[in-house]
């Protein structure tokens, strides 16, 4: 097994991947979450592949989750042939759901041509081809193609700078949900999120048919998701930076401090933050990054986010175990630059509960005697409290919970081990220290010499102990 970064690394399973051998040598790379993208394939399809990872993960005895990805309230065009656009072609944009004609693109949605307005920038396909409008009716609408391109059927469009008021959770969210639920999947992201209640809809309608829901990852894609973004981070569990969508619906040059601006604020609540899409396009086709990229990538480690999330690079790229490998190997030459001062500055921005300043005092004692942190958990609080403080030493996390586990396969820095007991029997704080530090032996990772920092939490008694000493 590859040496973990503290960054996390997510990776998209689709056709290029969704292989048993080829996932498990994902895992063997680094990779601790994989994602299944709801907008493609079906249950079938996705059944295979959940089994593949969970299979995967237990040949491998790692700690492995996965994300359902909702499609949520997007627009698609409908079916068509695929062809070549050309600078200054006319395209008709007509309500259906297909065409048969050249130039011809169906949209099943009908109030798309209640917003559409000439001179509007219509995006199809994350921007790849750009429309103006130039005439709207009823059911119709006249445009011209600003680029060059191939237009490509169920493709995604946006116009751009508007939204359009369709509901938050489709019939097939709806679905989807009611599958992610059936599958125990550990995340659920989130799509097209615009307001604190979208979240707030799917998280009630969750609980109530399962007591163990998935954790909820708001994706930020939209002007309302950005200007109500402090609600949705305290609502959800997790945010995803989609700078695609976002990408539609700002300039891009505003991208890097929306960015840099969501990580923020998601530290600054305590929720994991995940960066994605085109961290490393390039490699969909080539076995190199551009130089861009590695730039690109870098600078998101440095704004300290928990996770890097691929895409197109894993799901549908010639050359996903290269990429995997490449974003490694930045990341960890970010991790070694690292700014110590914008982890200070977050260090003594956050820290008021009892918990908080526990984790805090933890994280910079550990730091101070380069010990390595074993804790011992049964809800992943204080693991996730570490993490929150962007730790600079080895965190090891274990529980008798496998779900607990995998929900802290996203947390940046954070190790996550299972400890294996009966199923009959409990064990206390004490007991699961001493086991976590016996796999931890038994598995190479602390070795003679070590020092080590043992640490818990009792919830119950507010009792939070810690219990330094070195291998020898």
């Amino acid at each position: 097994m590859a040496s973990p970064t503290r960054v996390k690394i997510i990776a998209t399973i689709g056709p290029a991947t969704g292989k048993y051998e080829i996932i498990k040598r994902l895992i063997s790379e680094g990779v601790s979450c994989f994602r299944i993208n709801y907008s493609h394939g079906e249950p079938k399809i996705w059944d295979e592949w959940i089994s593949y990872v969970r299979d995967a993960s237990t040949e491998l005895d790692t700690i492995v989750s996965i994300m359902g990805d909702l499609p949520g309230p997007q627009i698609r065009i409908g079916d068509i042939k695929p062809q070549e656009i050309h600078v200054k072609d006319k395209i008709v944009l007509v309500l259906g759901n297909s065409a048969s004609e050249e130039k011809v693109v169906p949209i099943p949605i009908k109030k798309v041509f209640e917003v559409l307005e000439i001179g509007d920038l219509v995006l199809l396909d994350d921007g790849k081809i750009m429309l103006r409008i130039e005439d709207v009716s009823d059911n119709q609408a006249v445009a011209v193609a600003l680029n060059d391109g191939t237009l490509l059927p169920h493709k995604t469009l946006v116009i751009h700078g508007k939204e359009i008021n369709l509901p938050s959770l489709t019939e097939r969210d709806v679905q989807y949900i009611k599958y992610s639920v059936n599958k125990n999947v550990t995340f659920l992201a989130l799509s097209y999120i615009r307001a604190a209640k979208d979240v707030e809809v799917v998280r009630d309608l969750i609980n109530r048919v399962t007591s163990r829901p998935p954790k909820l990852v708001a994706k930020i894609e939209t002007r309302s998701a950005v200007n109500n973004l402090r609600s949705i981070i305290e609502a959800s569990d997790a945010v995803i930076i989609a700078r695609g969508d976002l990408g539609m619906h700002y300039s891009l040059e505003e991208l890097p401090f929306l960015q840099k601006r969501i990580a923020h604020l998601s530290l600054k609540y305590g929720k994991p933050s995940i960066v994605a899409t085109q961290l490393l396009e390039t490699m969909v086709n080539y076995p190199r990054p551009s130089r861009s990229e590695v730039v690109d990538v870098m600078n998101a480690v440095m704004d300290l986010i928990d996770a890097l999330l691929l895409t197109n690079e894993t799901a549908v790229g010639k050359y996903p175990i290269e990429t995997i490998r490449w974003l490694k190997r930045i990341v960890r030459i970010a991790e070694a630059n690292i700014n110590m001062s914008s982890i200070e500055s977050i260090r003594t921005d956050s820290s008021s509960t009892l918990r908080e300043k526990y984790a805090l005092g933890l994280t910079l004692l550990a730091e101070h005697i380069n010990a390595k942190i074993l804790v011992y958990t049964k809800t992943g609080t204080i693991p996730s409290l570490i993490s929150r403080y962007r730790p600079q030493v080895d965190v090891y996390a274990g529980s008798t919970d496998h779900r607990i586990s995998e929900e802290l396969t996203i947390r940046y820095g954070i190790r996550p081990y299972r400890i294996k007991i009966a199923k009959d029997k409990r064990i206390d704080y004490d007991k699961g220290v001493q086991l976590l530090f016996n796999l931890l032996r038994q598995l190479g990772e602390i070795e003679y010499g070590d020092i080590i920092a043992e640490a818990y939490g009792r919830k119950e008694t507010e009792i939070h102990s810690v219990k330094i000493r070195q291998v020898i």
